[in-house]
């Protein structure tokens, strides 16, 4: 007579605290917002989660090690440890899960990405349960050696932790912090943005705000300030989101550092609760917040060539000194050699008048460039279809136009279709809208587009997916889906290109495979009796 298979009785309340755990983190996770108003008291546990999030993670690593131990040695100690690490760590797990959405809740941090590290988070500890429900099965049907429901869990309940452990810190420490230091070599393999190296002739080329102030802010500021994470509803990402201040008002204001939250932040004591940035984070030097505080002082502009600015002698070597460790490199004598423009000569005079408009500034990339760099004053109104207009007859040279916050219509766009070599466009703020974007799809040589703050939706963007040197495109605060702009960044791939890149990496392979060493050494392998 067939004997029939009993489930064991001690697996029973294995699998009720699994299926209460379940329910506890997973409902956790999912009912878990944000609120306007925290009890102290929970972002003060919430604190502890950095410092307990690494006890799940040492304990995981050392339950793979026992197991490998247990599965080849075996041994009622080591399945015993096992299961005492297993227990552990999912009490850890969960605490740390709790512990996170409490801190969490104080806000300021990408919606997204705080929703998807929530709910693997909440995932892995539910998993560590389950996992203890496996083992004790796998125990019971068999005392030692390799299960595979079990240990695959295992393995990928480790994978899933890394990829919460990464989201984290992203959430702490911005977009990029892993890779930031990963050698160019290998960032040209994966395809990442390489660091430009630093290059002659900087100082003469040097952007006040893009190549200055702006590193100072993503090297101390835009962890907590940027676009994964945003304390205080703070972002310093950008010229324009850093004017726009936060939940206390103006961070930055022009011409007057007392004034200015951002430098009084700067000189509070360390231990001070109000010091911007914290104790433990990385600080600006003494000559960063020199250079900041010059910059607020001559009234924060939002761009200008360092050469043409007047710089006390104790700044202009600050920046000096900055400029030879930040990837800064002079562009503009490059592009100029392989651009048919007319020269400078043949365009001053044009410029000049230009000049006269208040609402057109015209700067030369570099000294002597016959490229061109055109904006209006911040926050000026006045810029129109009739000044853009005014720039016809220098449309060939313009390398970067910068009208955001004008009164530029659809209609105005059309004087663009002369700026085949413009290559840096800013339209933020304006009433700009899918039909604009149609006189923008000629600029052939466009990498930066920012509609940041337009009507631009997601069927404008098909007038910009034959861009092909399009880069870096900013579509906040637009009526652009996640669904549309992920589309878009989908076709903007060149297949081609990328199954040519395949079809070398195979070709590769191949080279590495046959270039091997057949090595015989008489005895030929049979299979064992």
């Amino acid at each position: 007579m067939k004997k029939s298979y009993r489930r064991p009785a001690n697996l029973k309340p294995a699998i009720l605290i699994a299926s209460c755990a379940s329910l506890f983190l997973l409902g956790l996770a999912y009912f878990a917002v944000g609120a306007e108003s925290v009890p102290t008291w929970t972002l003060f546990l919430g604190r502890f989660h950095p410092a307990l999030l690494h006890l799940p993670i040492g304990f995981l690593v050392v339950l793979g090690v026992i197991e490998y131990l247990d599965s080849s040695m075996g041994g009622p100690r080591i399945g015993k440890a096992c299961e005492i690490v297993l227990k552990y760590t999912a009490y850890v797990s969960t605490l740390a899960a709790v512990l996170g959405i409490l801190l969490a809740l104080d806000g300021g941090y990408n919606d997204d990405l705080l929703a998807r590290h929530r709910w693997l988070g909440c995932i892995t500890a539910v998993s560590v349960f389950w996992l203890i429900v496996l083992r004790t099965r796998a125990r019971d049907r068999r005392r030692n050696g390799f299960s595979i429901p079990y240990h695959g869990a295992l393995g990928a309940t480790i994978i899933l932790l890394l990829v919460v452990g990464h989201d984290g810190g992203t959430l702490t420490h911005g977009s990029g912090y892993l890779t930031k230091y990963l050698p160019n070599p290998i960032k040209s393999v994966i395809g990442m943005e390489l660091e430009k190296e630093p290059g002659s002739n900087g100082f003469k080329v040097a952007d006040v705000y893009q190549d200055i102030i702006h590193p100072i802010f993503e090297e101390t500021c835009i962890a907590c300030h940027g676009v994964d994470k945003s304390k205080g509803d703070l972002r310093l990402d950008s010229f324009e989101l850093a004017m726009q201040g936060g939940e206390l008002g103006d961070t930055i204001i022009p011409g007057d550092i007392d004034a200015s939250e951002i430098i009084y932040r700067l000189h509070l004591d360390l231990d001070d609760d109000e010091r911007m940035p914290p104790e433990g984070k990385r600080q600006p030097s003494d000559s960063q917040i020199a250079i900041l505080e010059w910059w607020v002082e001559s009234g924060a502009p939002d761009a200008g060539l360092l050469s043409e600015l007047e710089l006390p002698e104790t700044i202009e070597a600050a920046i000096n000194a900055q400029l030879e460790q930040p990837a800064f490199v002079a562009e503009a004598e490059t592009m100029v050699a392989e651009l048919d423009v007319p020269s400078w000569e043949e365009i001053a005079a044009t410029v000049a008048e230009l000049q006269e408009d208040p609402r057109i500034n015209v700067q030369p990339i570099a000294l002597d460039s016959p490229l061109i760099r055109v904006k209006s004053p911040f926050g000026e109104s006045k810029f129109d279809d009739e000044a853009l207009a005014m720039l016809a007859p220098v449309a060939a040279n313009i390398a970067e136009l910068e009208i955001g916050f004008s009164n530029i219509t659809n209609e105005g766009l059309a004087t663009l279709s002369g700026m085949h070599n413009l290559e840096r466009l800013y339209l933020q703020k304006t009433t700009i809208s899918d039909e604009g974007l149609e006189h923008v799809a000629n600029l052939e040589n466009l990498r930066y587009l920012n509609l940041y703050g337009t009507q631009v939706s997601d069927d404008g963007l098909e007038y910009l997916e034959d861009l092909d040197q399009l880069q870096s495109l900013y579509l906040w605060e637009t009526q652009v889906t996640s669904e549309g702009a992920e589309a878009f960044r989908s076709n903007a791939l060149d297949q081609s290109q990328v199954n040519a890149w395949k079809e070398e990496i195979q070709a590769l392979k191949q080279k590495i495979n046959q270039s091997g060493v057949l090595v015989e050494t008489g005895a030929e392998a049979g299979p064992s009796s």
